[in-house]
């Protein structure tokens, strides 16, 4: 998927999910692609899913 679609999804800047790539706060696979970056699809749903369980556990 595109940043600026993870970005969406979490409401965010696309250069917040680039820079949380970049520092480990997101625990995804990304790639370039074409001079773009890319996360896997299948890692970016698993670390929403982790964040919604810590998110509720609290």
């Amino acid at each position: 998927m595109k940043v600026t679609e993870a970005a969406a999804v979490i409401g965010v800047d696309p250069r917040t999910v680039k820079a949380m790539l970049r520092d480990g706060r997101l625990k995804v696979r990304a790639i370039q692609f074409d001079l773009a970056t890319r996360i896997h699809r299948g890692d970016w749903d698993a670390e929403l899913e982790r964040r919604m369980r810590a998110f509720t556990s609290v």
